[in-house]
């Protein structure tokens, strides 16, 4: 008889709202390591200071909530909404006192160093003063509107914007002689005011939030400014729109938009040094009762330091850029429907460029044969081109349907714009679907050939999003088999036309059957290694929450799979378990681009089954979001894929072990053999491209080395 199994218990899991701020402390290191040049730490502290504002808003927004309604709803550890809570508080005052450390001990100087200075008004020359007044009065002063705080009806702070509160004295006759006044400062004014320097290859600036206080007083003549503050909050934005009653779901989201603008205050930072009646004064309109206050002890909202970082005329201060390669299956002036038909396209972005993906769409667009293009839009770029395509398509007369997601949080409002534009232009938009948010990538292009219609597709780990696509590290995958394309076909069906799902030949849709064939593929290798096969699972993912995936994965450990997983951000599993996840091993890498892309494994007796998806193992994405499991049945693309898990899984360079007991420890390197897996993809693809343009016809030599080189 087989071994009893050992229950799975709330122990052997790891807090979510834990486990994502461990991600945040990871990259909290990356702006800590003194091997990166300035520049780059202090742009990765600049990202730890907006993932916690987008944590706050969201997760603590909702725990929040779930607080105050009395809910006590347990998390898969066992904790209710209020321990959660106080557990994140906790956290997150050792991290944040943790990144102001960073910043005044190491940053800060360094900056400084290497000429770039944060000035604070005694710093500022005379004439420095002068040219600073004057910039003021033309560019900021009529901006700023102050607004006399009245307690019986508080204003309404914006939430992430930087308000400055100061009292008032005067001699006006009761009840002006005192009263508070508050300006927020708007954010399409920039954060940071240069100021004249005569030393060339430096720079010096002063953020707006001093500059407004050292002026002050011009916005009170005759009157006398008695004390300032500083202050910022986070509101909840855990609000969404009931589309299942939804008439109008357009209107509903600017509702829901509208709401959050006014939606109760989360967390309340407030600027160290500040005034105690002030403070107190901040506490009563931001409605302290439910937030988290928070003392900074440095300057506010340290997303600043994104404008820092990309400073220009400090290149030696930055890393050297890494160079996104061609593709090297499209040949130089040729047309992206011929290279598909001689082979399905693996793309690993950013090493290798975007490019491919737009050019499948501009081309539809501007091709006369080509009949039809469906595609999801999820996140798109600022200005983006694929959006210019789309509309130059339907404008040609070609039949354009796009699946717009307006619930995809923050990006609504700039969806509902681009949505508009490609209505106006003839597109046919679907706003989602009903109860679900729709995140699966895939683009179908219909095109005419010899009295036969051609299916081409696009399936992706990563949003159709140029500007990302040079950031984020994502799989791109080209084909025009005729088996997907059918399934394509039927997806759009099912989420535009509200078409009867029907299973799939070789897609896997979630909410429906997604999630089953993910867990017969775990049960089967584990069946394999019981049956004493080797089994083995290799998953790449952003993260690991759901507690049915989760406990496959320990079954399948005890049955004796091997499994590693590369969880770049959440991973509530515990690694190294005994007797429940002793055959698991668990990293993350973080490092220059953010690993995005979300690859499969599982070894099948040793004809691996191989797949990219647009879904990590989280409850939302498995069975509250449109998904898409792909197999990758091309031989060379299969390949190259588990290439590129096994490189991950050999990084010793920016790879951190996950231990049983939820903390992250670097992964050790043997000696003189440090592999960073993000550099050797940049040579890789280089490597690639150079191969492709060596002239066929030539033949490269091997010559003896130099004894005087050697």
């Amino acid at each position: 008889m087989p071994a009893a199994l050992a229950p799975i218990t709330e122990a052997h899991f790891i807090n979510r709202e834990l486990s994502w701020l461990a991600f945040n402390e990871r990259v909290l290191e990356e702006a800590a390591r003194k091997t990166l040049p300035v520049l780059e730490r202090a742009k990765f502290l600049a990202i730890t200071a907006a993932n916690l504002d987008e944590f706050f808003m969201v997760r603590v927004g909702g725990l929040q909530l779930m607080k105050e309604e009395g809910r006590r709803t347990r998390d898969i550890t066992g904790a209710t909404p209020t321990q959660q809570l106080e557990q994140v508080q906790q956290r997150a005052n050792t991290f944040i006192a943790r990144q102001y450390a960073i910043l005044k001990d190491e940053i800060i100087p360094d900056l400084r160093a290497h000429g770039i200075r944060r000035l604070l008004p005694g710093e500022l020359t005379p004439t420095q003063r002068t040219g600073l007044h004057d910039h003021f009065i033309e560019h900021i002063h009529p901006v700023l509107s102050p607004v006399a705080v009245d307690a019986r009806r508080p204003p309404v702070v914006p939430a992430l914007q930087i308000a400055v509160l100061c009292q008032v004295i005067s001699d006006a006759p009761a009840p002006d002689n005192n009263r508070e006044v508050l300006f927020v400062l708007p954010g399409n004014l920039p954060r940071l005011v240069t100021i004249p320097e005569s030393d060339a290859g430096t720079y010096a600036y002063m953020n707006l939030e001093d500059v407004v206080t050292m002026f002050l007083p011009l916005f009170f003549p005759g009157e006398e400014v008695k004390g300032v503050a500083r202050f910022r909050i986070s509101r909840n934005t855990d609000i969404a729109v009931d589309d299942e009653s939804a008439y109008d779901l357009v209107t509903e989201m600017e509702e829901v938009l509208e709401e959050r603008r006014k939606s109760p205050t989360i967390r309340i930072e407030i600027e160290h040094g500040a005034p105690r009646a002030l403070e107190k004064t901040i506490r009563t309109i931001c409605g302290h009762r439910s937030a988290h206050v928070y003392t900074i002890p440095g300057e506010l909202d340290l997303r600043c330091y994104f404008p820092v970082s990309g400073l220009a005329g400090f290149d030696n201060l930055k890393v050297k850029p890494w160079e996104s390669q061609p593709c090297t299956a499209i040949e130089p002036r040729e047309d992206i429907f011929t290279a598909i038909r001689r082979k399905d396209i693996l793309l690993h972005h950013p090493y290798e460029s975007f490019d491919p993906v737009l050019q499948l769409i501009e081309e539809a667009a501007a091709d006369p044969d080509v009949v039809a293009i469906k595609q999801i839009l999820y996140r798109t770029a600022k200005n983006s081109a694929i959006i210019k395509a789309l509309i130059k398509a339907a404008q040609s007369g070609k039949h354009v349907t796009v699946l717009v997601e307006l619930k995809a949080r923050f990006d609504e409002a700039r969806n509902l714009e681009r949505a508009e534009d490609l209505l106006n232009a003839g597109a046919q938009i679907i706003y989602g679907v009903r109860g679900l948010k729709t995140h699966a990538k895939i683009c179908l292009v219909m095109r005419r050939e010899s009295a036969h219609m051609m299916r081409y597709m696009h399936f992706g780990t990563g949003n159709y999003n140029e500007n990302t696509a040079r950031l984020y590290t994502d799989i791109s995958y080209l084909t025009c088999r005729t088996d997907y394309g059918v399934d394509a076909s039927a997806f759009f069906n099912t989420v535009t036309g509200r078409s009867r799902f029907q299973h799939f030949d070789r897609l896997s849709m979630a909410p429906f059957g997604l999630r089953e064939r993910l867990l017969n593929l775990i049960a089967n290798e584990a069946e394999r290694a019981r049956q004493g096969e080797p089994a083995q699972i290799m998953l790449k993912m952003n993260a690991l929450e759901d507690p049915a995936m989760i406990e496959a994965l320990y079954r399948a450990s005890q049955a004796g799979v091997k499994i590693r997983l590369n969880v770049r951000g959440i991973c509530c599993l515990r690694p190294g378990v005994k007797g429940v996840s002793d055959n698991i091993r668990v990293i993350s890498i973080i490092d220059r681009y953010l690993e995005h892309a979300r690859i499969f494994y599982f070894r099948q007796g040793g004809s691996p089954c191989v797949f990219i998806a647009s879904a990590d193992f989280m409850t939302r994405n498995l069975s509250k979001r449109v998904e898409l499991l792909v197999p990758i049945e091309d031989n060379s693309a299969r390949k190259r894929l588990i290439s590129i898990l096994e490189t991950l899984f050999s990084d010793t360079a920016q790879a951190r072990y996950l231990q049983s007991d939820g903390t992250y420890v670097p992964v050790p390197a043997e000696a003189g053999k440090a592999v960073r897996s993000q550099e050797a993809f940049v040579k890789e693809a280089a490597k690639r491209a150079r191969q492709h343009t060596q002239p066929p016809d030539t033949l490269v030599p091997h010559l003896p080395l130099d004894p005087a080189s050697v």
